[in-house]
């Protein structure tokens, strides 16, 4: 689950051409680096926008290797102590009874997300909107997340800045892409391809 703002563009401006060059920044560096693999890409999806009364609903990570190809895979549901709202069971299909049934304390949960990721580079679709709830669950639980993560959007804004949004829908169409669900693993294996194609993109722009 991404949310992000919209970037609008001031009166007068144009949109950069496609294809034109600039300097990456140094976390498009760093993130470039870490696309050589191994990697994590991940996705959560939550209750709603606030870490201070939403929760996490779902974790899901893909283990991407040295050739790019998924590796291994982790989805868990969470068992969250509130209910999980109507709007977002029509939103990812997480119903009630399937935290109720699937479910796992955050705690458990949390500590097999950090399991499953190791010590590599995260990735995430806007990657402060996830930073932020791992974080607080961090806070929550005393399990600390220390990993180096990296955003797909930014990769995303700069390789195709021709593109009238980014996100991830709409990339996903643009690379030919499965198309996200709001269900946390499908979202990541959607992620991973468009970290891969904008990774080509601008190696090829240099």
């Amino acid at each position: 689950m991404a949310f992000y703002y919209r970037r609008t563009r001031q009166p007068g401006a144009t949109a950069r051409p496609a294809g034109a060059a600039r300097p990456p920044s140094a976390a498009v560096s760093a993130a470039l680096d870490a696309l050589r693999g191994p990697f994590i890409v991940a996705d959560l999806e939550t209750t709603g926008l606030s870490t201070s009364s939403c929760e996490i609903l779902e974790f899901a990570a893909v283990r991407v290797g040295l050739d790019g190809a998924a590796e291994r895979e982790y989805a868990q549901v969470v068992r969250t102590r509130g209910a999980v709202p109507s709007f977002i069971s029509r939103l990812t299909g997480i119903t009630q009874a399937e935290v109720d049934s699937q479910g796992l304390p955050v705690a458990q949960a949390f500590a097999r997300f950090l399991e499953f990721v190791e010590d590599l580079p995260v990735f995430f679709h806007n990657a402060s909107f996830d930073r932020r709830f791992l974080e607080a669950a961090a806070l929550q639980t005393g399990m600390p997340f220390a990993n180096a993560t990296h955003c797909t959007l930014a990769l995303a804004r700069r390789a195709w800045p021709e593109l009238p949004s980014h996100k991830l829908d709409v990339l996903a169409r643009h690379v030919g892409a499965s198309e996200p669900t709001h269900r946390a693993l499908a979202d990541v294996r959607t992620t991973i391809a468009v970290a891969l194609a904008a990774s080509s993109r601008l190696a090829a722009s240099g």
